[in-house]
């Protein structure tokens, strides 16, 4: 199987809380392959959500992408290898002399899958896996920072780390906005302006970014310039 992308929780979430995941269903007509979820994002994304009435309608509106056939629960999660990097990525850092949970298991199952089905893609919006995979020294000072204690990192560890997860390929909510933006799938919600692109387009990425999506001013104005270029004359 080639072709999939593999949703992890936090980029429906940014999506959802963005008031824009109603543009999945138009992607996943554009697109020559299937949108996954597994298991344990589904518990994320549904049935914890349900039983909190602040988030309850956020998972009837997955629901609704699934029982629609936009985004599928893949049921062939490979168990042992999802195991085996739990343990090797959740005790690459120690916090205060313990073993510091960097990716959860929705985030687990999902990375794992992508490993196993060359040529699938990982939308995730966290930036723990990012840096795990370019630059562990980054993700330490990160981590310093976050916490404002003492963390140590394994350095063997993250080395193995990044050397497992480097053909991973990563795209987050902002990356999907930009798809969208280039098929004119928002094109209803340009302002009538003669910078009405712009604006639209630096609303859903700023959009995202408020809804949870790991991205930086500077990566947006990035993604602003590259996506308006692409799109001249359109």
């Amino acid at each position: 199987m080639t072709g999939a992308i593999f949703f992890d929780s936090g980029t429906i979430i940014s999506l959802t809380i963005a008031r824009l995941s109603w543009l999945l269903p138009h992607l996943h007509k554009h697109f020559n392959g299937p949108f996954y979820i597994t298991p344990a994002v589904y518990k994320e994304l549904v049935e914890r959500p349900l039983e909190i009435r602040r988030f309850e309608f956020e998972a009837l509106q997955v629901m609704k992408l699934v029982r629609e056939g936009t985004l599928q629960v893949y049921t062939k999660v490979p168990v042992r290898e999802v195991k085996e990097l739990t343990r090797l990525v959740n005790t690459s850092v120690m916090l205060n002399g313990k073993n510091l949970d960097l990716m959860q298991e929705g985030e687990m199952q999902s990375l794992a899958c992508v490993l196993e089905n060359p040529g699938s893609v990982l939308a995730m919006d966290e930036r723990t896996l990012r840096y795990l995979i370019e630059d562990g020294e980054q993700l330490t000072n990160l981590l310093r920072e976050r916490f404002q204690k003492e963390v140590v990192p394994n350095k063997a560890q993250l080395q193995q780390c990044a050397t497992i997860f480097k053909g991973v390929n990563i795209i987050r909510s902002t990356e999907i906005l930009a798809v969208a933006f280039s098929l004119g799938l928002l094109k209803e919600y340009v302002p009538p302006q003669k910078d009405g692109s712009t604006v639209l387009l630096d609303a859903v990425l700023w959009a995202v970014k408020y809804g949870g999506c790991a991205i930086t001013a500077l990566e947006i104005e990035q993604l602003k310039k590259d996506v308006l270029a692409r799109n001249v004359g359109k």
